[in-house]
């Protein structure tokens, strides 16, 4: 029988605790005496869903998480909020009721992603793989590029493609992500005009629809 959401939550939790305690970034945090720790989703989780997924968690001297969210705070993420007409015109969510699934590349945190270091990507990756592979999402949105560097240097990625906007400056990517579709969007945060990002996201969303057959 296959495990319940909650279930597999808690042994994922237990799990990312034990990665994080083996982590560089948990030594630098202790010298520095404070307390960043980890999570694993802002969202409950639902099989086959999509999944949303930013670098890392931000925020200090927060305490670990116990428990699944219940994802209600999640209209507040600015980028969530930046993006919500694409997400909820194009991508079929639903923001409020929560039909989607949210968490982050790397699984620990810190006030600032610079303070992860590539070990710290690489003992978070096999938990971020087995989250993918437990919700066997129909597609993986990264919101901002940085995400697929990283999966990059790994060798996660393949069949990578570019989409640019109109000037060719700045992209959106779809490819695989081991067996899962995956798509990235320019960063809200990105300096770009909204012509641009409006044509980014309409070539990744046709690029999703067509591969997921939506």
């Amino acid at each position: 029988m296959d495990k319940s959401p909650n279930k597999f939550f808690d042994e994922l939790l237990m799990a990312t605790e034990k990665q994080f305690k083996k982590s560089p970034v948990y030594q630098k945090q202790l010298k520095l005496h404070k307390e960043w720790n980890y999570a694993v989703c802002a969202t409950p989780i639902i099989k086959a869903k999509g999944v949303i997924f930013g670098i890392n968690w931000g925020g200090e001297n927060i305490s670990a998480q116990t428990k699944m969210p219940d994802g209600t705070d999640i209209s507040k993420y600015h980028f969530i909020k930046q993006s919500r007409q694409f997400l909820e015109e194009n991508w079929g969510l639903n923001i409020s009721t929560i039909n989607f699934n949210y968490t982050n590349l790397c699984f620990f945190r810190t006030p600032k992603e610079r303070y992860l270091s590539p070990d710290d990507y690489e003992l978070s990756l096999s938990l971020f793989k087995e989250y993918i592979s437990y919700i066997k999402p129909p597609w993986i949105l990264s919101i901002g590029g940085k995400n697929l560097k990283v999966l990059n240097r790994f060798g996660a990625l393949k069949n990578i493609k570019w989409h640019f906007d109109k000037q060719g400056k700045f992209k959106g990517h779809s490819g695989q992500l081991w067996d899962w579709n995956i798509f990235s969007v320019s960063h809200p945060s990105a300096r770009l005009t909204s012509e641009a990002r409006q044509t980014i996201w309409e070539i990744v969303t046709a690029e999703m629809k067509n591969t997921t057959n939506r």
